[in-house]
């Protein structure tokens, strides 16, 4: 039934819980069991405080390359095919704490993948001043991908009675992903501003998550309420044990 008017607009916006707004979503990262990155100081002390300060986000494009075919029948033009399909890379933005968490948390990945040493000390002006820098003759020895890449999960939430993240209708992971590039961080005297660090990732590809509408157990077994998409159930809740 078309919609004619505001009534029933708003009637079947409310039935899809509202209009969606970008300041709603969490960054994760997973690493698996191949991966032998030193993440656990991470999952223990510092997850749920890098995934607070990422502040910018984006769900990945989608493109696919395409070939080009003529003269398949006389009179039609070029035709556009699809062969394969494209995954460009995705950035994230952080704001700092007082301790740079992101920055280090990122530094130090970036600088595990090559092998590189971390030195830390006290973060005392005077003893910094008589640190020195590492070895000019040192190597670097590339970690495998197995080893420092990890999955990325972008997950787009909203509010529901129960928080204001209860709900993820989509959600992409990104799979090998790693740290490829981080950018300046700019410094300067004038109007303070919260120091922000901006990540971007090269990943493999995604798969892609979709979240149902909470479904209604109208019996033992049974979910309702299935989604539907243009009159059609493209998607069919699965049946629990």
């Amino acid at each position: 039934m078309a919609v004619t008017t505001i009534d029933q607009f708003m009637s079947k916006i409310g039935r899809q819980k509202g209009m969606s707004l970008t300041t709603g979503f969490d960054v994760a990262f997973q690493f698996g069991s191949k991966s032998s990155f030193p993440s656990k100081n991470y999952k223990e002390n510092h997850e749920d405080l890098i995934q607070m300060l990422c502040d910018e986000a984006q769900l990945p494009n989608v493109q696919t390359a395409t070939g080009q075919m003529s003269g398949r029948y006389l009179g039609e033009s070029a035709v556009q095919y699809a062969h394969s399909r494209m995954f460009t890379d995705v950035g994230l933005g952080f704001l700092c704490d007082a301790d740079l968490m992101p920055i280090k948390f990122f530094n130090h990945w970036y600088s595990w993948m090559f092998g590189d040493e971390q030195k830390v000390t006290i973060d005392d002006y005077s003893t910094v001043r008589t640190e020195s820098a590492l070895p000019t003759n040192r190597s670097n020895r590339l970690k495998y991908p197995d080893e420092y890449t990890c999955s990325v999960y972008i997950m787009k939430t909203e509010p529901n009675q129960y928080a204001a993240n209860g709900r993820v209708p989509i959600t992409y992971i990104l799979e090998n992903a790693y740290p490829y590039a981080l950018d300046a961080v700019p410094l300067s005297y004038g109007s303070s501003q919260i120091t922000r660090l901006n990540v971007n990732f090269h990943y493999t590809r995604h798969t892609v998550v979709y979240g149902d509408i909470k479904s209604i157990k109208s019996s033992p077994g049974v979910l309702t309420d299935d989604i539907t998409l243009g009159g059609t159930v493209p998607f069919q809740s699965a049946n629990t044990a």
